[in-house]
């Protein structure tokens, strides 16, 4: 005998139906969002500081090789500048401290934070190293080679050895002072005198935020030549305090473009391409956008540190 089923009939709800994702979906999709943002900002932040306390030395590492062949040439051609006008960021000198291991270091024209990444800067309203008067050298403490980071170590007597178009020169360390300690006496006629300028870093930020100007005093031992021309004070230079000029921030707002352009190619190449391949083409990509963004976003900083 076989078994007659029913029919089913269908049943019509007239109410409302409720279309709502489930309980809790909502927070659960906002919580691995804001995660994901703090992660993409802790990644961030740690290459900027892996560029400026590793990276950044090798920058300039690589500049400096450049300006040490360039000025090597103009000394033995004798065509190395002695007096303003001077390009910024042409080199002028170079410079030896012994005591502290810095080595043929070469001194660039200028104490902008863009001059202070290629090497210490010459500051202008001073007259270069080895001539009669009063010259100052601005170099940085903490970034891109840390060429300055010591130079309060140096005992009084340490030489400071510095070559330029007019001759070799060796200071002595008469000390070492911060803002708001007494000046040392002004050069007698016919002398010169080295000021060495850097920061010491605070605690503040890990070491990034300047606590003070430090100053080391040199006395020329003997034979300063004339002083050539001398450059204008330039206005804009603020060594321990941030300040962005417009260029600066033109040329960021550029390389941040460069570097979202960079990040949807490098997302579009990971969703069309195999992984490898996307990390081929556009890791090296990536990496270089990063690299300008972050040399640009550290001359917002103090130039000192």
């Amino acid at each position: 005998m076989s078994t007659i089923v029913p029919e089913r009939s269908t049943v019509l709800h007239p109410g409302v139906v409720d279309a709502s994702a489930p309980p809790g979906r909502d927070e659960e999709q906002g919580r691995r969002i804001t995660s994901q943002m703090l992660i993409g900002v802790s990644l961030l932040v740690t290459w900027f500081l892996v560029y400026l306390f590793v990276l950044s030395g090798l920058e300039q590492g690589q500049v400096q090789a450049g300006l040490y062949s360039r000025l090597r040439t103009e000394l033995a051609e004798g065509t190395a500048p002695t007096g303003a006008p001077i390009e910024p960021g042409r080199p002028v000198a170079l410079l030896s401290i012994p005591g502290i291991d810095v080595e043929d270091v070469v001194v660039v024209e200028g104490s902008r934070p863009g001059q202070l990444q290629d090497g210490p800067g010459h500051v202008l309203g001073s007259v270069l190293p080895g001539q009669q008067g009063l010259s100052q050298v601005a170099g940085r403490s903490l970034s891109f080679g840390a060429p300055f980071a010591r130079i309060d170590e140096l005992p009084v007597g340490a030489a400071v050895e510095v070559t330029t178009a007019q001759g070799e020169f060796t200071y002595r360390v008469l000390g070492s002072r911060t803002e708001g300690d007494p000046l040392p006496p002004a050069p007698a006629a016919g002398a010169s005198r080295l000021t060495l300028v850097t920061a010491s870093r605070g605690t503040g930020l890990g070491g990034l935020q300047p606590q003070e100007t430090v100053y080391v005093d040199a006395a020329l031992d003997e034979g300063a030549v004339v002083a050539g021309q001398v450059a204008l004070k330039d206005t804009g230079v603020t060594l321990m305090s941030a300040r962005a000029d417009t260029t600066t921030l033109a040329l960021l707002a550029l390389a941040l473009q460069v570097l979202v352009a960079t990040l949807a190619g490098f997302a579009w190449a990971w969703s069309s391409w195999s992984r490898p391949a996307a990390w081929l083409a556009g890791g090296p990509c990536v990496l270089a956008a990063l690299w300008l963004v972050s040399s640009l976003a550290s001359r917002l900083l103090p130039a000192l540190i």
